[in-house]
């Protein structure tokens, strides 16, 4: 038999809101993972669903899924045919498939995850069409949709705010829907859907007007992420115990797409290293600022070299003076790139390893001969150690290279005017590149701008990360420095870009003329380096509390430049957590009292109250007998005989539940007639202890607990 339009319509309406709440937890992923390519896993998701309105056959429904996963992961990884990709895909499995029962997670390449990725989105739209058309429930997947946004929203860089708006409004639309059609299924509401429709379109666009015309009070309990901070600090010794339940700590990220915000520190090490001199480890740049983040120049051009071959890199020109130096790093977390000093000439490893650098970041990957990766547990490396000559810098001219000011010069157009003319205003009166960069470094040091770790901003939707800092808080920590600096920079022509990587950390010892170095995730750093023209890239420090470790070397008629007093190891500058909370927050007397309502609020209260006391008298005959039977139980207690009373409630609740009680019929007629339509004899007997009671005067003799369960009884068959 054919389908009808409206079962059609209907089942298309279902799948269309699961899609939606589905595509709700894909849409967070840029923002706080390292995820890319959001949409082709939507498109999945999309393909899921619509494959279940059209009621494919299954095995159709297994086939073009397969191959949308082949050809998304060929796009985003193999580069080759399809029938290689295929070939690639089972390889990948093989070679993965012990890992997963030895929690080698780690060692996992992008394309095993994406692939694992794909299988549970393929999993939960089966678990979502089953929930839907099985069980006509969803609930319980909502409400960890809504916690999942808010948990992100609260902690992670995430603004939730339109998902919030979008769960409330179509979440509950969705939610009556279902709860309606299992009523019809049941053929309880034939003729009533409007009524029902009407009733949940009121609520729920109540419940909206409420929310925005209500005052917005400010939040009311202390930082979410500051009270974690805390708790840590105090489990500080248990640190180590794997059974403690971990946050998110501060570390390296791949996904920079969204600054701010405050972290927590973590003391675990991610490498050790045995070096000569001390300097900043690399791991990548980013050269693209949006406004709110940094995110990478897209560039598939890469450079290959082999195990302790030359790097075939030229960093600097001959003007600068190099020293080579060595160094050995030991890796205590295990990772795909390796981290680098600035000059970096060679690597070596004792593993039959290829390295990959990515020419837009800078970043190098370790892999075996065959492209997959291969993370290092050691590795020795040889690098030129550079020292700045300064007469040479403030010499340097103009850059003029067309390409190089293209890339390293942009800026989203959005961008604040008063970051420019801030830039301008530094620089003003400079008369070389040089001394313009080391004004702008400088600047942050002599102008008010703290360390700070825990309360730090995050940028609205219309607001700049850098102004925000520049001008409203002035309070962060080396993203919030280094950014501006290099958005300060590029706003008056000089080229320069973001670097991440770790500090030289802390020193443990000195060993055969090498120095011992601990590198934790604390130590993970940014920074910024400028380009010069007939020099290269060189790297500054504008972040409070740290000092570039690298040598600008001044010509033998000038002093070197005094360091800053504010320099300093930056754990000086951070307030302990618990000092912080101590201070009290003073407040003007007139603030603790209640504001008066507007007339929109108290217009809104109004409506409220009424529209409760609409929804009460509407439903009364489903709470209004249990009230009565808890107040009667309760008047029972206090030692009152409350059955005379209780009686005439009994009269009431029968009335209204539509047993008229007839002009001129007696009490006994009326309790065969109220048994007669219940089948029961409960209220002729309750009946006959009454009349005893009030003719006979011999009340006292009747007991409410004798006569109580024949009045609960009675009390709860008026319940509809």
């Amino acid at each position: 038999m054919m389908e009808t339009v409206e079962n059609i319509g209907r089942r298309m309406l279902i799948y269309g809101f699961a899609c939606w709440l589905l595509i709700e937890w894909l849409l967070p992923l840029e923002a706080v993972s390292d995820t890319t390519n959001a949409e082709v896993f939507m498109a999945f998701v999309a393909a899921c669903f619509l494959l279940y309105l059209l009621r494919t056959p299954i095995w159709i429904s297994v086939l073009i899924k397969i191959a949308y996963i082949i050809y998304a992961l060929n796009s985003l990884f193999y580069h080759v045919s399809y029938v290689q990709a295929l070939k690639l895909l089972f390889q990948e499995f093989a070679h993965h498939a012990p890992m997963l029962f030895t929690a080698r997670w780690m060692e996992w390449t992008n394309s095993f995850r994406s692939f694992l990725f794909f299988f549970l989105l393929w999993v939960m739209a089966y678990l979502l069409h089953y929930w839907l058309f099985t069980q006509k429930r969803l609930f319980f997947f909502y409400a960890l949709t809504v916690t999942y946004i808010t948990v992100l929203d609260t902690f992670t860089a995430f603004r939730g705010n339109g998902a919030i708006i979008r769960l409330v409004v179509f979440g509950f639309l969705f939610l009556c829907f279902l709860h309606m059609e299992r009523l019809r299924e049941k053929a309880t509401i034939a003729g009533g859907v409007r009524g029902w429709w009407g009733a949940c379109l009121c609520l729920i666009g109540l419940a909206i007007v409420c929310g925005y015309v209500s005052p917005k009070l400010p939040p009311q309990w202390p930082d979410p992420v500051a009270l974690v901070k805390s708790y840590a600090a105090v489990q500080e010794e248990k640190r180590d115990d794997p059974a403690l339940a971990k946050v998110k700590k501060i570390g390296y990220g791949q996904n920079d797409s969204r600054l701010g915000g405050p972290f927590i520190a973590d003391n675990t090490v991610v490498f050790t290293a045995e070096d000569e001199k001390r300097h900043y480890w690399r791991v990548e740049t980013k050269d693209i600022y949006t406004g709110k983040g940094w995110e990478s120049f897209r560039s598939e051009q890469i450079q290959s070299f082999g195990n302790n071959a030359d790097l075939g890199y030229s960093w600097w020109s001959p003007a600068v003076k190099k020293q080579l130096m060595t160094a050995s790093v030991h890796m205590k977390q295990s990772s795909f790139h390796i981290v680098y000093p600035l000059g970096l000439k060679k690597v070596k490893a004792k593993e039959n390893v290829v390295y990959r650098m990515e020419a837009a970041t800078e970043k190098i990957y370790t892999t075996d001969r065959s492209a997959y990766t291969l993370p290092l547990a050691s590795y020795d490396i040889v690098y030129e150690y550079p020292t700045f000559p300064m007469e040479a810098l403030k010499a340097a001219p103009p850059v003029k290279d067309a390409r190089l000011l293209e890339r390293y010069t942009q800026l989203p157009r959005n961008l604040p005017e008063r970051v420019r003319a801030l830039a301008k205003q530094i620089a003003s009166g400079k008369p070389t590149q040089y001394e313009q960069v080391k004004a702008m470094e400088q600047y942050f040091h002599t102008n008010g701008y703290m360390y700070e770790t825990t309360d730090v901003a995050v940028p609205g939707k219309n607001e700049d990360y850098v102004d925000q800092f520049l001008f409203e808080t002035k309070k962060g920590y080396c993203d919030n420095f280094s950014t501006s600096m290099v958005v300060m920079l590029r706003a008056i022509g000089i080229p320069a870009r973001w670097v991440k990587g770790y500090t030289s950390g802390r020193l443990l010892e000195e060993k055969n003329g090498k120095y011992i170095y601990e590198i934790t995730n604390n130590d993970a750093h940014s920074w910024v380096e400028v380009y010069f023209s007939g020099i290269g890239w060189v790297p500054f420090e504008p972040t409070q509390g740290f000092t570039n470790p690298y040598v600008f070397a001044a010509p033998q008629s000038e002093p070197e430049t005094e360091p800053l007093p504010e320099q300093r190891q930056p754990e000086q500058n951070r307030v302990p957590l618990d000092k912080v909370r101590e201070q009290p927050h003073s407040a003007p007397a007139e603030e603790s009292n209640l504001p008066l309502l507007s007339w929109k609020q108290a217009a809104v209260a109004l409506a409220v109250l009424f529209v409760f006391a609409w929804i009460a008298y509407r439903t009364r005959r489903k709470w209004w007998p249990y009230a009565t039977i808890v107040r009667f139980q309760y008047k029972w207690r206090k030692g009152d005989n409350p059955f005379a009373e209780a009686y005439l409630s009994l009269l009431r609740h029968l009335d209204d539940y539509g047993l008229k009680r007839n002009q001129g019929q007696t009490l006994r007629q009326y309790a065969a007639y109220v048994d007669d339509w219940f089948q029961t004899n409960e209220m002729t007997k309750l009946t006959l202890l009454y009349e005893k009671a009030i003719y006979q005067q011999e009340a006292a003799q009747v007991e409410w607990p004798e006569v109580k369960e024949l009045w609960e009884n009675l009390i709860k068959r008026t319940v509809s």
